[in-house]
């Protein structure tokens, strides 16, 4: 992401939700720090360019993001705003393979630990505090939230 050469087109909410869903589906620490990097990078790469943050987080995403994060612990994270690859492509095979998030998005508690859901929750709230600190000052976020 940090080669200026490189297209740039492909930073766009399908990868959004994509980082966003590894961060609070992703069990192992050194991938929800990679993943929590790239979600910091690929916000200063589109502040960059004024404008394309806002048209890229809508509204109903960040409400769908904040809404994943606010989950009750044991209580499954609903997965149906998550992106996937093969329903986005409209491609005809739509079974799934093996879901190596199942455990995590079912909030198992017999099978996942509590202090792994709280990491998982805590990095998914740090990336949108990262959302809060890149918007851009002049566009309101009050909009989001409904606040008058």
């Amino acid at each position: 992401m940090n080669v200026p050469s490189l297209p740039r087109d492909w930073i766009a909410p399908p990868f959004l939700r994509l980082v966003f869903q590894n961060l609070i589906a992703e069990e192992r620490a050194d991938i929800r720090d990679a993943s929590l990097a790239a979600w910091r990078t690929t916000f200063s790469i589109m502040t960059a360019t004024p404008g394309w943050l806002e048209a890229s987080v809508t509204q109903q995403l960040i409400l769908e993001w904040y809404a994943v994060v606010m989950t009750p612990f044991g209580v499954a994270i609903d997965s149906s705003s998550f992106y996937r690859p093969s329903m986005a492509t409209g491609d005809e095979v739509t079974h799934e393979r093996h879901n190596v998030d199942k455990n995590m998005l079912t909030q198992d508690l017999s099978l996942i630990t509590t202090e792994v859901i709280l990491k998982a929750r805590i990095a998914s709230a740090t990336a949108l505090s990262y959302l809060i600190t890149f918007w851009p000052s002049e566009v309101s976020l009050r909009y989001v939230f409904h606040l008058r």
